[in-house]
């Protein structure tokens, strides 16, 4: 959750009624992101993810005001409908071609918030850099963080995070791999999006 915070916060400089997408909303930090965005003003939350199950636990239990599913639609034909007035805060765990669509449907002076970039663990082409034209055009700022660099948050974050459980605004979800000897499976079905939440392997009990 703290890479969520720092990522919407310091980096991405979130301000209430603003529009934030997060790509990869389906996992722990993304999911996260979305909620966080939602409890701090965000006048509207999108997510993108994989599979009909996370979309729906998006929107129903995390409260994402639209969820595109990028595996059974068009990402890129969607997004402008979801985002009509533009993108102000873009929290993207995905890269590739989401980052791409995404810059097409920025607002003017959006920012970009890098968490990740897990499409380049698949074999799918990647986008050229055609796409950055678009940061010069709506004068975007793309930043990449580190969540370590912001250690200082810590105490604020925990704070508000302790506040938001004890509501019951805030939930989580977790995928469990059972025994060390399904990790690998565990971490290809990680880099595959086949976990909803965080992904877990459990020891023993």
């Amino acid at each position: 959750g703290f890479t969520a915070y720092a990522g919407l916060l310091p980096v991405g400089r979130l301000q209430p009624g603003q529009t934030v997408l997060v790509s990869g909303a389906g996992g722990a930090v993304g999911s996260m992101a979305g909620q966080f965005a939602r409890l701090l003003g965000a006048g509207r939350v999108i997510g993108s993810a994989g599979g009909a199950e996370k979309c729906a636990w998006l929107r129903d239990d995390c409260g994402f005001d639209v969820v595109i599913n990028y595996r059974d639609g068009d990402f890129a034909a969607e997004l402008p409908g979801a985002a009509p007035d533009g993108i102000d805060l873009f929290f993207d765990n995905v890269g590739g071609w989401q980052f791409a669509a995404a810059l097409q449907n920025m607002a003017i002076n959006g920012r970009v918030s890098m968490c990740g970039a897990i499409s380049n663990f698949g074999t799918q082409e990647q986008p050229s850099t055609a796409c950055l034209i678009e940061a010069v055009l709506r004068r975007i700022t793309i930043q990449g963080f580190i969540v370590r660099d912001y250690e200082d948050l810590r105490p604020e974050f925990e704070q508000r995070v302790i506040g938001w459980l004890a509501s019951g605004e805030l939930v989580d979800r977790a995928t469990i791999v059972e025994g060390i000897a399904n990790a690998g499976a565990g971490l290809a079905g990680l880099l595959s999006g086949a976990n909803v939440g965080k992904a877990l392997v459990r020891l023993s009990e």
